[in-house]
Protein backbone atom coordinates (compact mmCIF):
# COMPACT_ATOMS: atom_id res chain seq x y z
CA UNK A 1 0.00 0.00 0.00
CA UNK A 2 1.42 3.39 -0.97
CA UNK A 3 2.04 6.00 1.75
CA UNK A 4 -0.47 8.38 0.17
CA UNK A 5 -3.19 5.75 0.11
CA UNK A 6 -2.42 4.83 3.72
CA UNK A 7 -2.66 8.49 4.74
CA UNK A 8 -5.93 8.90 2.84
CA UNK A 9 -7.43 5.85 4.56
CA UNK A 10 -6.34 7.14 7.96
CA UNK A 11 -7.90 10.51 7.16
CA UNK A 12 -11.17 8.83 6.22
CA UNK A 13 -11.02 6.82 9.44
CA UNK A 14 -10.52 10.01 11.45
CA UNK A 15 -13.44 11.73 9.73
CA UNK A 16 -15.59 8.67 10.37
CA UNK A 17 -14.67 8.67 14.06
CA UNK A 18 -15.49 12.37 14.33
CA UNK A 19 -18.83 11.91 12.59
CA UNK A 20 -19.65 8.96 14.83
CA UNK A 21 -18.84 10.95 17.96
CA UNK A 22 -21.05 13.85 16.91
CA UNK A 23 -23.89 11.49 15.95
CA UNK A 24 -23.60 9.78 19.34
CA UNK A 25 -23.74 13.11 21.17
CA UNK A 26 -26.60 14.63 19.15
CA UNK A 27 -28.24 11.79 17.18
CA UNK A 28 -30.37 12.65 14.20
CA UNK A 29 -30.25 15.53 11.74
CA UNK A 30 -32.72 17.68 13.69
CA UNK A 31 -30.72 17.53 16.91
CA UNK A 32 -27.50 18.26 15.05
CA UNK A 33 -29.04 21.30 13.34
CA UNK A 34 -30.39 22.47 16.70
CA UNK A 35 -26.91 22.14 18.21
CA UNK A 36 -25.35 24.10 15.34
CA UNK A 37 -28.05 26.76 15.70
CA UNK A 38 -26.85 27.31 19.26
CA UNK A 39 -23.46 28.42 17.98
CA UNK A 40 -22.83 32.11 18.67
CA UNK A 41 -19.68 33.71 17.35
CA UNK A 42 -18.09 36.03 19.90
CA UNK A 43 -15.35 38.08 18.22
CA UNK A 44 -13.81 39.14 21.52
CA UNK A 45 -13.23 35.57 22.65
CA UNK A 46 -11.97 34.59 19.20
CA UNK A 47 -9.45 37.40 19.60
CA UNK A 48 -8.39 35.90 22.92
CA UNK A 49 -8.05 32.56 21.11
CA UNK A 50 -5.68 34.13 18.59
CA UNK A 51 -3.62 35.73 21.37
CA UNK A 52 -3.49 32.40 23.25
CA UNK A 53 -2.36 30.66 20.05
CA UNK A 54 0.37 33.27 19.69
CA UNK A 55 1.45 32.82 23.32
CA UNK A 56 1.50 29.02 23.07
CA UNK A 57 3.50 29.16 19.82
CA UNK A 58 5.91 31.73 21.24
CA UNK A 59 6.78 29.81 24.42
CA UNK A 60 6.96 26.49 22.54
CA UNK A 61 9.32 28.10 20.02
CA UNK A 62 11.45 29.49 22.84
CA UNK A 63 11.62 26.03 24.43
CA UNK A 64 12.50 24.49 21.08
CA UNK A 65 15.34 26.96 20.51
CA UNK A 66 16.62 26.53 24.06
CA UNK A 67 16.82 22.75 23.72
CA UNK A 68 18.23 22.89 20.17
CA UNK A 69 21.07 25.18 21.22
CA UNK A 70 21.74 23.10 24.36
CA UNK A 71 22.23 20.10 22.05
CA UNK A 72 24.80 21.91 19.92
CA UNK A 73 22.58 23.44 17.27
CA UNK A 74 23.70 26.64 15.58
CA UNK A 75 21.97 29.84 16.68
CA UNK A 76 18.90 30.83 14.71
CA UNK A 77 16.47 33.73 15.28
CA UNK A 78 13.35 32.99 17.29
CA UNK A 79 11.18 33.94 14.32
CA UNK A 80 12.58 30.93 12.40
CA UNK A 81 11.38 28.58 15.12
CA UNK A 82 8.07 30.44 15.47
CA UNK A 83 7.22 30.29 11.76
CA UNK A 84 8.34 26.66 11.42
CA UNK A 85 6.25 25.61 14.41
CA UNK A 86 3.08 27.39 13.23
CA UNK A 87 3.50 25.97 9.71
CA UNK A 88 4.02 22.38 10.88
CA UNK A 89 1.00 22.69 13.18
CA UNK A 90 -1.12 23.27 10.06
CA UNK A 91 0.57 20.56 8.00
CA UNK A 92 0.25 18.17 10.93
CA UNK A 93 -3.53 18.27 10.55
CA UNK A 94 -3.23 16.16 7.39
CA UNK A 95 -0.20 14.07 8.32
CA UNK A 96 1.46 12.49 11.34
CA UNK A 97 2.14 15.10 14.00
CA UNK A 98 5.21 13.20 15.21
CA UNK A 99 6.61 12.95 11.70
CA UNK A 100 6.05 16.68 11.25
CA UNK A 101 7.90 17.32 14.51
CA UNK A 102 10.89 15.36 13.20
CA UNK A 103 10.93 15.77 9.42
CA UNK A 104 8.78 18.86 8.89
CA UNK A 105 10.43 20.97 11.55
CA UNK A 106 13.88 19.80 10.47
CA UNK A 107 13.23 20.76 6.85
CA UNK A 108 11.85 24.15 7.87
CA UNK A 109 14.83 24.88 10.12
CA UNK A 110 17.37 23.75 7.53
CA UNK A 111 15.73 26.20 5.11
CA UNK A 112 16.32 28.85 7.78
CA UNK A 113 19.99 27.88 8.14
CA UNK A 114 20.11 24.99 10.61
CA UNK A 115 23.07 22.63 10.15
CA UNK A 116 21.84 19.72 12.26
CA UNK A 117 20.56 16.39 10.95
CA UNK A 118 17.84 13.85 11.68
CA UNK A 119 19.32 12.54 14.92
CA UNK A 120 19.23 16.03 16.39
CA UNK A 121 15.58 16.44 15.38
CA UNK A 122 14.59 13.07 16.84
CA UNK A 123 16.33 13.77 20.14
CA UNK A 124 14.59 17.15 20.24
CA UNK A 125 11.16 15.63 19.55
CA UNK A 126 11.56 12.86 22.13
CA UNK A 127 12.68 15.37 24.74
CA UNK A 128 9.61 17.52 24.08
CA UNK A 129 7.34 14.49 24.36
CA UNK A 130 8.70 13.81 27.85
CA UNK A 131 7.42 17.15 29.13
CA UNK A 132 4.25 17.14 27.05
CA UNK A 133 3.35 13.74 28.52
CA UNK A 134 4.30 14.19 32.18
CA UNK A 135 2.35 17.39 32.86
CA UNK A 136 -1.01 16.17 31.43
CA UNK A 137 -0.63 12.92 33.40
CA UNK A 138 -0.08 14.91 36.61
CA UNK A 139 -3.08 17.14 35.88
CA UNK A 140 -5.25 14.15 34.99
CA UNK A 141 -4.40 12.70 38.42
CA UNK A 142 -5.30 16.09 39.93
CA UNK A 143 -8.64 16.07 38.12
CA UNK A 144 -9.46 12.58 39.43
CA UNK A 145 -8.66 13.62 43.00
CA UNK A 146 -10.54 16.91 42.70
CA UNK A 147 -13.59 15.20 41.18
CA UNK A 148 -13.69 12.47 43.81
CA UNK A 149 -13.12 14.96 46.61
CA UNK A 150 -15.86 17.30 45.44
CA UNK A 151 -13.63 20.37 45.67
CA UNK A 152 -15.28 23.76 45.25
CA UNK A 153 -14.08 26.32 42.73
CA UNK A 154 -11.48 27.98 44.97
CA UNK A 155 -10.09 24.66 46.18
CA UNK A 156 -9.89 23.30 42.63
CA UNK A 157 -8.09 26.40 41.35
CA UNK A 158 -5.66 26.42 44.30
CA UNK A 159 -4.80 22.74 43.99
CA UNK A 160 -4.43 23.13 40.22
CA UNK A 161 -1.87 25.89 40.77
CA UNK A 162 -0.09 23.68 43.31
CA UNK A 163 0.27 20.84 40.80
CA UNK A 164 1.66 23.26 38.21
CA UNK A 165 4.28 24.54 40.67
CA UNK A 166 5.15 20.97 41.64
CA UNK A 167 5.75 20.12 37.98
CA UNK A 168 8.12 23.07 37.57
CA UNK A 169 10.03 21.99 40.69
CA UNK A 170 10.23 18.33 39.63
CA UNK A 171 11.68 19.34 36.27
CA UNK A 172 14.95 20.25 37.98
CA UNK A 173 15.56 16.67 39.15
CA UNK A 174 13.53 14.47 36.80
CA UNK A 175 14.24 15.80 33.31
CA UNK A 176 17.66 14.24 32.72
CA UNK A 177 16.77 10.63 33.72
CA UNK A 178 13.40 10.80 31.96
CA UNK A 179 15.11 12.02 28.79
CA UNK A 180 17.60 9.15 28.81
CA UNK A 181 14.80 6.65 29.44
CA UNK A 182 12.65 8.09 26.63
CA UNK A 183 15.52 7.99 24.13
CA UNK A 184 16.34 4.37 25.02
CA UNK A 185 12.67 3.41 24.63
CA UNK A 186 12.50 5.16 21.25
CA UNK A 187 15.68 3.43 20.03
CA UNK A 188 14.31 0.04 21.15
CA UNK A 189 11.01 0.71 19.36
CA UNK A 190 12.86 1.59 16.14
CA UNK A 191 14.93 -1.58 16.37
CA UNK A 192 11.83 -3.73 16.96
CA UNK A 193 10.00 -2.11 14.05
CA UNK A 194 12.99 -2.71 11.76
CA UNK A 195 13.18 -6.33 12.92
CA UNK A 196 9.50 -6.93 12.22
CA UNK A 197 9.88 -5.41 8.76
CA UNK A 198 13.14 -7.36 8.24
CA UNK A 199 15.09 -4.29 7.20
CA UNK A 200 18.40 -2.90 8.38
CA UNK A 201 18.25 -0.39 11.22
CA UNK A 202 19.14 3.04 9.92
CA UNK A 203 19.42 4.47 13.41
CA UNK A 204 20.53 8.09 13.69
CA UNK A 205 22.65 9.19 16.60
CA UNK A 206 20.49 9.59 19.70
CA UNK A 207 22.81 11.05 22.30
CA UNK A 208 21.01 12.32 25.41
CA UNK A 209 21.60 16.06 25.78
CA UNK A 210 23.45 17.39 28.81
CA UNK A 211 20.68 18.86 30.96
CA UNK A 212 21.90 20.80 33.98
CA UNK A 213 19.55 22.02 36.68
CA UNK A 214 19.24 25.55 35.32
CA UNK A 215 18.36 24.33 31.84
CA UNK A 216 15.89 21.81 33.26
CA UNK A 217 14.09 24.53 35.24
CA UNK A 218 13.93 26.81 32.19
CA UNK A 219 12.50 24.04 30.02
CA UNK A 220 10.07 23.09 32.78
CA UNK A 221 8.77 26.65 33.15
CA UNK A 222 8.38 27.05 29.38
CA UNK A 223 6.56 23.70 29.20
CA UNK A 224 4.22 24.84 31.95
CA UNK A 225 3.54 28.15 30.16
CA UNK A 226 2.93 26.22 26.95
CA UNK A 227 0.33 24.02 28.63
CA UNK A 228 -1.45 26.93 30.33
CA UNK A 229 -1.52 28.87 27.04
CA UNK A 230 -2.96 25.82 25.29
CA UNK A 231 -5.62 25.46 27.98
CA UNK A 232 -6.56 29.12 27.53
CA UNK A 233 -6.63 28.48 23.78
CA UNK A 234 -9.16 25.65 24.19
CA UNK A 235 -11.22 27.61 26.71
CA UNK A 236 -11.40 30.74 24.53
CA UNK A 237 -12.15 28.62 21.45
CA UNK A 238 -15.19 27.20 23.22
CA UNK A 239 -16.29 30.64 24.44
CA UNK A 240 -15.75 32.06 20.95
CA UNK A 241 -18.42 29.75 19.51
CA UNK A 242 -20.85 30.31 22.38
CA UNK A 243 -19.92 27.34 24.61
CA UNK A 244 -19.33 28.26 28.25
CA UNK A 245 -17.31 25.60 30.05
CA UNK A 246 -16.37 26.13 33.69
CA UNK A 247 -12.73 26.33 34.80
CA UNK A 248 -12.88 22.86 36.31
CA UNK A 249 -14.48 21.37 33.20
CA UNK A 250 -11.81 22.74 30.85
CA UNK A 251 -8.97 22.02 33.31
CA UNK A 252 -10.12 18.40 33.78
CA UNK A 253 -10.85 17.70 30.10
CA UNK A 254 -7.69 19.30 28.67
CA UNK A 255 -5.24 16.60 29.83
CA UNK A 256 -7.54 13.90 28.43
CA UNK A 257 -7.72 15.67 25.08
CA UNK A 258 -3.97 16.32 25.04
CA UNK A 259 -3.06 12.73 25.85
CA UNK A 260 -5.50 11.39 23.26
CA UNK A 261 -3.92 13.70 20.68
CA UNK A 262 -0.46 12.32 21.45
CA UNK A 263 -1.66 8.74 21.09
CA UNK A 264 -3.56 9.28 17.85
CA UNK A 265 -2.43 7.55 14.66
CA UNK A 266 -4.80 9.33 12.26
CA UNK A 267 -3.64 12.57 10.57
CA UNK A 268 -3.52 15.23 13.26
CA UNK A 269 -5.10 12.64 15.62
CA UNK A 270 -8.39 13.46 13.87
CA UNK A 271 -11.29 11.75 15.61
CA UNK A 272 -9.05 10.34 18.33
CA UNK A 273 -8.28 13.64 20.01
CA UNK A 274 -11.96 14.53 19.71
CA UNK A 275 -12.80 11.23 21.42
CA UNK A 276 -10.54 12.31 24.28
CA UNK A 277 -12.34 15.64 24.52
CA UNK A 278 -15.73 13.93 24.47
CA UNK A 279 -14.70 11.49 27.20
CA UNK A 280 -13.20 14.25 29.33
CA UNK A 281 -16.15 16.61 29.05
CA UNK A 282 -18.73 13.86 29.51
CA UNK A 283 -16.89 12.78 32.66
CA UNK A 284 -17.25 16.25 34.22
CA UNK A 285 -20.89 16.64 33.21
CA UNK A 286 -20.74 19.03 30.25
CA UNK A 287 -23.78 19.35 28.00
CA UNK A 288 -23.80 16.99 25.00
CA UNK A 289 -24.72 19.72 22.50
CA UNK A 290 -21.95 21.96 23.87
CA UNK A 291 -19.41 19.14 23.50
CA UNK A 292 -20.57 18.49 19.92
CA UNK A 293 -20.15 22.16 19.02
CA UNK A 294 -16.67 22.21 20.55
CA UNK A 295 -15.36 19.11 18.75
CA UNK A 296 -16.84 20.29 15.45
CA UNK A 297 -15.40 23.79 15.67
CA UNK A 298 -12.21 23.66 17.72
CA UNK A 299 -9.94 22.19 15.04
CA UNK A 300 -11.14 24.68 12.43
CA UNK A 301 -10.76 27.68 14.75
CA UNK A 302 -7.28 26.68 15.93
CA UNK A 303 -6.07 25.86 12.41
CA UNK A 304 -7.29 29.28 11.27
CA UNK A 305 -5.39 30.88 14.17
CA UNK A 306 -2.17 29.10 13.21
CA UNK A 307 -2.72 30.16 9.58
CA UNK A 308 -2.85 33.80 10.71
CA UNK A 309 0.44 33.32 12.59
CA UNK A 310 2.06 31.76 9.50
CA UNK A 311 0.95 34.67 7.30
CA UNK A 312 2.17 37.26 9.80
CA UNK A 313 5.50 35.57 10.59
CA UNK A 314 6.49 34.77 6.98
CA UNK A 315 7.36 38.36 5.93
CA UNK A 316 9.23 38.85 9.22
CA UNK A 317 11.26 35.71 8.55
CA UNK A 318 12.01 36.81 4.97
CA UNK A 319 13.12 40.23 6.22
CA UNK A 320 15.41 38.55 8.73
CA UNK A 321 16.91 36.31 6.02
CA UNK A 322 17.47 39.32 3.76
CA UNK A 323 19.14 41.32 6.52
CA UNK A 324 21.42 38.50 7.73
CA UNK A 325 24.01 38.53 4.88
CA UNK A 326 24.49 42.27 5.26
CA UNK A 327 25.04 42.06 9.02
Amino acid sequence: MSPRLRTALKLLLGLGLLAGLVWWLVPGGDELRAALARAELRPGWLGVCLLATFAATLVTSARWRLMAEAMGGNRLPLIAYFHSLALTKILGQVSSAFVMDIVGRGVALRAAGSQRGLGHAITQAVLERVFDLVLPVMLLAWALVAWRGGLDGAQAAGSFAGVCLLFAALAAVCLAPLTRLALRAYAAARALRAQLRRVAVDDPELDPPVVDRRLAVQIGVLSLLRYLSAMLLFWSTAAGIGVDFSFFQIAAATPVGQLAGMLGFTPGALGIQEAGWVGGFKWVGADDAAIALFVLSSRLVMTASFAVLVLVSWPLLRRRRTATPAS
